[in-house]
Formats: structure tokens, sequence, C-alpha cells
């Protein structure tokens, strides 16, 4: 039963690394519930309050890159479990902070925990059976989906019914969980490189600053405005930073990212895609699930009749998280689906069928916003669309680069998912505020701005559809790379290969 033995432990393999993965997107998003907490420790400042959410994903984002690289230079499970012990210390941290400025300072430790993806992604290349990478990559990815919504639910469970501060635990236990499973499962992951021992530095400290300067002038974007001099300058400065750490891996011999890769094709067009979709599918599939089932449905008027309003099913915080869970739960059962379907025809058929559910989804919005049962329809089909899309991309980078450079590729191509979800996120305010209601000092949303954002997305799923066209006219792939050399391209123009 030797087949039968390999099919558990590939199993098991991808049950360890979806747990690892459950860590980083937990932490994504347990700390969000917190702003709304109102308890005496956190304060009125919101200002300051929202560092709980930004130190996080400031160092989440610079994390992601780096330690991607050094996963493929020094053995990814090794920095796995440095990454997953250093994201418990901050955990611990937050747990017993004294203050809120420590327990900031404890976020930003967590936020290391933002390399987990490629790292893991990086792991399920490296040790699972080829015919089971691509449903490795698909399912772990798309764990980070209904992990995200358990951090929802969990966090707010914990506020209602227990001190704040077990949130944190929680992630400990988590982290310590991973860690475990990592070190009982996964085999050691050996160095890629020849020589290991030679680290861009130089090229992590200006990648991790401009980043980090980008995101922060991304993120304030919906509070100082995008023609906002402290955000463009926030935004300036990062660029410039951008592309100076570009001349520079150009340059140096043993770069942090192999920029050079961009002259493929299909490496460029999937990031490109990346851009797109984590801001359409990704980013505003994130924020209108949110408008609608908060709005409340009326509005009470001291003395006269209730204002009726024309969107919002007015579910409370819980109420709306279940709903989110519903959706994820479903994208992550079936999961193993797109995987599948990116082994057989690659991942650019799997990013097209996910644009196409995408705009069948944001189309049907517009009528099925009405009713709680209809808006739950919406929020199963979108997800199925995410979970497509969510776990095709990193399978598409992973076809362009050789197994040594999977985690730093798919790094960069976080940061790019990050970034642009953040732009996402800063744009829907815009949208939403198209023919909004007002009521006294209040605002509320409209049929307008939830269509003005629904065709925003359709638009953005479309152009999505159309890229990824483009790059499933480059059949070859890396993924087959093990032992005996990349597929062949069998199509009429092969991507280019950098060596």
């Amino acid at each position: 039963m030797p087949g039968t033995r390999s099919s558990r432990s590939a199993l098991l393999l991808i049950a360890v690394l979806v747990l690892a993965e459950t860590v980083s997107a937990f932490e994504t998003t347990m700390s969000v519930q917190l702003l709304y907490a109102q308890l005496p420790f956190f304060g009125s400042d919101i200002n300051k309050l929202t560092w709980i959410v930004t130190a996080y994903m400031l160092v989440a984002a610079a994390a992601t890159g780096v330690c991607g690289r050094l996963g493929d230079q020094f053995g990814r499970a090794r920095v796995l479990n440095i990454v997953l012990l250093i994201s418990a210390a901050g955990s611990a941290l937050s747990a017993i902070a004294p203050n809120l400025e420590v327990l900031i300072v404890g976020r930003g430790l967590q936020g290391v925990s933002g390399a987990v993806l490629p790292l893991v992604i990086g792991l399920a290349r490296e040790i699972l059976p080829k015919e089971k990478v691509t449903t490795g990559i698909a399912v772990v990815s798309a764990s980070a989906l209904i992990a995200g919504a358990s951090g929802m639910l969990v966090s707010g469970f914990i506020l209602d019914h227990f001190n704040w501060r077990f949130i944190f635990w929680t992630a400990v236990i988590l982290a310590a969980l991973a860690m475990l499973g990592i070190r009982a499962v996964i085999p050691n992951s050996k160095a890629a490189d020849a020589d290991p021992g030679k680290v861009d530095y130089l090229g992590a400290a200006l990648f991790s600053v401009a980043i980090g300067t980008t995101l922060y002038g991304v993120t304030k974007s919906s509070e100082w405005t995008w023609g906002d001099s402290r955000t463009l300058g926030f935004l300036g400065v990062g660029l410039l930073l951008l592309a100076v750490w570009t001349v520079w891996e150009l340059r140096v011999e043993h770069p942090m990212m192999e920029v050079r890769r961009f002259v493929n094709p299909k490496f460029a067009i999937g990031m490109l895609a990346t851009v797109i979709i984590a801001f359409g599918v990704f980013g505003l599939s994130q924020v209108m699930p949110t408008a609608v089932l908060r709005t409340p449905t009326e509005i009470p008027v001291p003395g006269g009749a209730p204002i009726e309003l024309p969107v919002g099913l007015g579910l409370t915080a819980t109420m709306t998280g279940l709903v989110g869970g519903l959706g994820a739960l479903v994208g992550f059962a079936i999961s193993p689906l797109p995987g599948r379907i990116s082994r057989r025809y690659g991942a650019a058929r799997t990013i097209m069928i996910g644009s196409v559910v995408a705009v069948g989804a944001f189309w049907s919005v517009m009528s099925l916003h009405t009713s709680l049962g209809g808006f739950i329809a919406f929020t199963i089909i979108s997800s199925i669309a995410v979970t497509f899309c969510y776990g095709a991309l990193p399978t598409l980078i992973a076809e362009c680069v050789p197994p040594e450079e999977t985690s730093a590729a798919v790094g960069m191509q976080a940061v790019v998912r990050t970034t642009f979800q953040g732009v996402a996120a800063s744009f829907s305010g815009v949208f939403l505020a198209r023919g909004e209601i007002e009521v006294g000092e209040l605002a509320f949303l409209s049929e307008q701005g939830l269509e003005t954002l629904a065709v925003a997305a359709i638009v953005a799923s479309v152009i999505g559809f159309l890229l990824a066209v483009g790059a499933s006219r480059y059949r070859d792939s890396m993924l087959a790379d093990r032992d005996d050399g990349p597929v062949p391209a069998t199509g009429p123009k092969a991507a280019v290969q950098v060596d």
C-alpha cells in the first residue's frame, strides 16, 4: 500500500503547513476587534489605537520578502520555526503588556508571521510529491481565508466572555502547536544556495524601509486623502527607495530578490495580475460585506416614522462574522479543486475561472443585497472566486522560478498583494460615498455607492481575466523542476528563462 501511505504522508505534511499559515492569518485579523473594544486599557485616541493593526502590517510587509529569501538560503523549515518563535514572543509580550505602547511593540513582533505564507509555499514545493504540489499550494493559501475569518470570530467571542488578553494567549498556543508540528513532521529543508552565508543585508534593509514607507502612505491615504502632501510624500519616498533597491539588486552578486525575473513575460504578467486581482477580487470583496451587513435597515426619527435605508441588513458584528466565516468555510472546502485544475491545465486557467466567477458575484450583488439569504449567496460565490484566485496566483509565480527562488518570489508577490489590498480599502471609501444618504450628522450607504463599488470590482475582474489569458500563452512550468529539470514549453511561445 505504498500509494496510500504516500497520500497519508502528503496529507499530514499539508495539515502542518496549514496550521503554520493559520497562525499568520489568525494574527492578521485577531486584533481588529480590539479597535472597537471600548475598554479603559486602550484609551480613546483612535489614531494611536490603529497602530495595533498598522504595526503588524508594516512589519509583515517587510518580513514577507526578507524572510522568504532567507528561507531559500538557509532552509525554509528552520527560518519558519524562527519566525513562529518571534511571533509567539510578540503575542506573549502583548498578552502581558502593561500599556498600549508595549502592546503595539508586541504586535510589531507578531508581524514577522506575515512571512509564513511564502515559506510554507516554498516548503510545499520542496517536500510534497510533485503531483501534490499545486493542491498543497492551493489548500495552504485558502487556509488563510478561513483562519482570517476565525480570527475575527474567536477574538470577538473572547472579548464578549473573557479578558481580552486571552486573544494573544490563543495566538501563543497556535504558534507553539505549529512549531511542534514542524519539528515532528516537516523534514529539515536544505539550503538551496551553494554559499548560503552571503546575505544581501543592504538589499534587505532598503526593501524593508521602502515597503514600510510606501505601505504607510497607502494605509494613511484614507485618513489624509490621496492628494495630501503627507500621503504623496510617503509614497514618493517609498517608490524612490524601491527604485534604488532595484538598481542595487541588479548589481549585487547575491541579490535578496532576483528582479531580473521580470524579463520573463509570464512572471511579469503574473505580478500585474496580482495587482489587479488584489485590488478588485480580494480588496473590494472584503469591504462590501461589512458595509452592507452592518448598515442598519432603518433609522429611527424622534417623534416620526423611521427612515428606511435602501442598502443595509442591520446585522450585529457577531452575525457579520458568521456570514463571512460561512463563505470562508465553503472556500476552504473546495480549495483542492483549484489546485487540481492548476496542475492539469496551468494556474492561469484557474485564475480565469476565478475571475469569471467574481464577475458573476459582483454583478449579482446589485440585486441580491436586499435580503440576507441573497447576500449570503453572494458571499459564498465571491468566496469561491477568491479561493480560485488566491490559490492560483502563487502557483502562477512558482511556475516561473526555480525551486531555490520560490519563497522569495512568492514573498515579493505577497507584498504586492498586501499593498494593493490596502489601496482597495482606501478607494472603497470613495466608491461607497457616492450618493450617500445623509441623516443629520450621519451618512449611510446608498444603492449608487454599492453599484459603483460592484462595477469597479467587475472591471478589475475582467482585466484580471484578460491578464490570465495572456499568461496562459506561456505554457512552460518549472513546478516539475524537482530532479529532472523543467517541463519543456509546449505552446507557440515559451516564457523567457532567466539563468
